[in-house]
């Protein structure tokens, strides 16, 4: 294999689903704080919240009946509720996926800058980070005002943050909606698990797991 004349210096994590699992805590207190709240939670509405921006999150919260718009206050304060659930959980139990903390680390020492890329709340974020050892040189987070995945945007940001081009990088994501972003600013992604989410695409190589990924593979591995 070849690295067809790409030298990474960087690179740019998922959170959700790729470095922790905190879409069961997401799950749990949508239901409760939205039902508490006199709404109807469908399996469908909480299906989507995987992967969703803080914007879209708010859509399902007033979509199940507790507010006219996305924007209502009874919407945001529900949300606000739901982040402080959440890193209330994670601070005080991080899901970590296995082998995250054993490939950042590892990262950290061959001298590779990683990025945390996520629409997640930066409360959040940051216990993350603080639970995989601060090896991270920066953040960007569903709160910095970037329209969320699919555009390209967050990885934009993250590449900028960097200083590094879209070469010197590689993504790790979890989802179809965080590949696209990453593809859209032409940026390698090593998906895990699942099908390959855009099959005729190159730019992708998918592994089972985290636990799979490797300097290596993100150094040098192609299609």
């Amino acid at each position: 294999m070849s690295n067809s004349g790409r030298y990474v210096r960087g690179v740019l994590w998922d959170m959700d689903g790729t470095l922790i699992n905190s879409q069961p805590f997401w799950d749990a207190s949508f239901r409760r704080r939205c039902q508490a709240a006199g709404g109807t939670v469908t399996d469908a509405q909480v299906a989507a919240l995987e992967g969703a921006s803080i914007r879209r999150t708010r859509e399902l919260i007033a979509a199940t009946g507790v507010a006219p718009s996305p924007d209502h206050p009874t919407a945001e304060a529900i949300f606000t509720g739901m982040a402080a659930d959440v890193e209330e959980a994670v601070r005080a139990d991080p899901p970590l996926v296995p082998g995250a903390r054993r490939i950042t680390q590892t990262l950290l020492e061959v001298g590779l800058a990683q990025v945390i890329v996520t629409q997640s709340p930066r409360p959040i974020v940051e216990a993350v980070a603080r639970a995989l050892g601060n090896v991270f040189v920066g953040l960007i987070t569903g709160d910095d005002g970037l329209p969320g995945k699919p555009d390209q945007a967050p990885y934009a940001a993250g590449m900028r943050l960097l200083g590094l081009t879209a070469d010197q990088c590689v993504v790790v994501e979890d989802s179809a909606t965080g590949a696209a972003s990453a593809r859209s600013n032409d940026l390698r992604v090593i998906q895990i698990g699942g099908r390959k989410h855009f099959p005729a695409d190159p730019g992708l190589v998918v592994v089972p797991d985290l636990k799979a990924v490797t300097p290596h593979l993100l150094l040098w591995a192609e299609p």
